[in-house]
């Protein structure tokens, strides 16, 4: 294993073959996202900067605990990162349609802030704010009216569903998200 800070160029692992071409560009996606260096893999504190971000730890240690556990179970091979493959293999592991439905109320309810069953564009705006993504508030207008079905200028969780769904398989991103994430200014 590298020393603490230094990294080893890696080639990362292909993802399963059982995954689908769109749940495996959601999965790329998503791996980017955690993967800020760029390097191919994540590393803990890539993994612990994502999990703070969206759900602050109570403390410091309660943190460090959190990502040691979420490092236990992703990292399969034990070099102290995990790379595309063991990321898409946790992610595609017995999921059934109740279990991507659950994990898509997981993610809608990160972005329902206020727990109305609605995400609204104030709402998006801060959690993207959060997670180092900040968009105008036109932009973010844009998107929720890119996926607002019924018009009410928020985004319901059948909303959020058929847009993931979409996205999954192979759609255009929203409008105002050329490359599936917002434009910073």
């Amino acid at each position: 294993m590298p020393s603490k800070g230094q990294k080893q160029a890696q080639k990362p692992q292909a993802p399963p073959a059982s995954l689908s071409a769109g749940h495996d560009a959601e999965i790329k996606k998503v791996f980017s996202r955690f993967d800020a260096d760029g390097d191919g893999r994540i590393s803990p504190s890539e993994l612990a900067a994502v999990s703070h971000a969206i759900t602050p730890p109570p403390s410091e240690s309660a943190g460090g605990r959190e990502v040691g556990a979420m490092m236990e179970e992703l990292d399969a091979d034990r070099d102290g990162y995990v790379d595309l493959g063991e990321f898409a293999a946790f992610h595609g592991r017995g999921r059934g349609e109740r279990d991507l439905d659950a994990e898509l109320r997981d993610a809608f309810d990160v972005y329902d802030i206020n727990g109305d069953g609605r995400i609204s564009v104030a709402g998006l705006s801060k959690v993207l704010g959060r997670i180092g993504e900040g968009c105008s508030t036109e932009e973010c207008e844009r998107m929720v009216a890119s996926v607002d079905v019924d018009g009410d200028g928020c985004v319901g969780f059948e909303e959020f569903k058929k847009m993931m769904s979409t996205d999954a398989a192979g759609a255009q991103p929203a409008a105002g998200v050329p490359d599936g994430k917002p434009k910073k200014e």
